[in-house]
């Protein structure tokens, strides 16, 4: 990694409304600026109409505002990248975001990925929440050591979860659902390479008696497992929160009136705070992280490695 090249003051963790607002704000104040996410993967992009939204009286489609947005981030000097974030840990001075094409530095983080989706969908998954399914492999897999575990998800998001509980145990599989594996060459082949198994089978339900012994295929096959990690889609503001120790509740992350978590350099803003999901209130919260964060990185000015 070129590391002069691959810093950066902040790095904002999606290109939703948030995100996007945050980056013009924090871009305009000459901070170096990049933003991570994939366009197709915010809710907003699949809204048809907004009509409550001010200065548009005829309304307009989410993903139209979107496009402006971004190129309205662009213009401001912000970098947007096309690459979804699948880890976040932290050194001593610098926060490391990982893609499946690349790693960047960042003085400071925003969380700005949306609210996470809690749930499978699979018959019987409430009755087994911490007692076998998990939504978090740093949080819990610990408990898994030496354990025959699941990873349920097709993407890089579940590709990395499954890479990471080997750290725990050498039996993991991975199944996409019934979906098509949607997972980085660079990831595919770490999991090939690490006996990690694949299976394409659609689970039907989770079953058990007093925590879960396993899943149950649509094709009636029952397969046991010790425990299940859930990582569908792509990972939310939460997922990277937990992982960095940033206090939660109730699925959202808790911050200051100011946009600031818990922990020094990590701020979040939009659907991930539990705000009124809505575009206004997303562009407000970021607003609100961009003053925090410019005001931070002030105070940090002459920190060196």
């Amino acid at each position: 990694m070129d590391k002069e090249k691959n810093l950066y003051d902040v790095i904002i963790l999606g290109t939703g409304p948030a995100g996007l607002q945050a980056a013009i704000y924090t871009s305009r104040a000459k901070l170096k600026t990049l933003v991570l996410g994939k366009k197709e993967n915010s809710r907003l992009s699949r809204v048809p109409l907004i009509s409550n939204y001010f200065g548009f009286e005829e309304g307009i489609s989410g993903r139209d505002i979107l496009e402006r947005g971004i190129k309205q981030a662009e213009k401001s000097s912000a970098l947007l990248k096309d690459e979804e974030a699948i880890e976040v840990t932290k050194n001593r001075h610098f926060f490391l975001v990982r893609t499946p094409k690349e790693e960047y530095l960042g003085r400071s983080i925003l969380l700005a990925t949306g609210a996470k989706d809690t749930s499978s969908g699979i018959k019987n998954e409430g009755n087994f929440l911490g007692l076998g399914i998990s939504f978090c492999v740093a949080c819990d897999g610990v408990y898994f050591a030496n354990k025959r575990v699941g990873v349920l998800g097709e993407g890089d998001f579940a590709a990395k979860e499954a890479l990471e509980l080997l750290t725990y145990t050498n039996d993991v599989t991975l199944y996409s659902n019934g979906k098509n594996w949607n997972i980085n060459e660079e990831l595919k082949r770490e999991l090939e390479n690490s006996k990690v198994k694949f299976n394409k089978a659609k689970i039907k339900e989770f079953f058990g008696i007093e925590k879960l012994e396993g899943v149950i295929t649509e094709d009636q096959t029952k397969t046991n497992f010790d425990g299940i990690f859930i990582a569908i889609g792509t990972p939310k503001a939460s997922d990277f929160a937990l992982k960095l120790g940033v206090k939660i509740f109730n699925n959202y992350i808790v911050v200051d009136d100011k946009g600031k978590t818990n922990k020094d350099g990590v701020f979040a803003a939009g659907d991930a705070i539990g705000s009124a999901l809505q575009v206004g209130s997303a562009v407000g919260s970021a607003i609100n992280a961009a003053f925090s964060i410019i005001s931070y990185l002030n105070t940090k000015k002459g920190d060196h490695e």
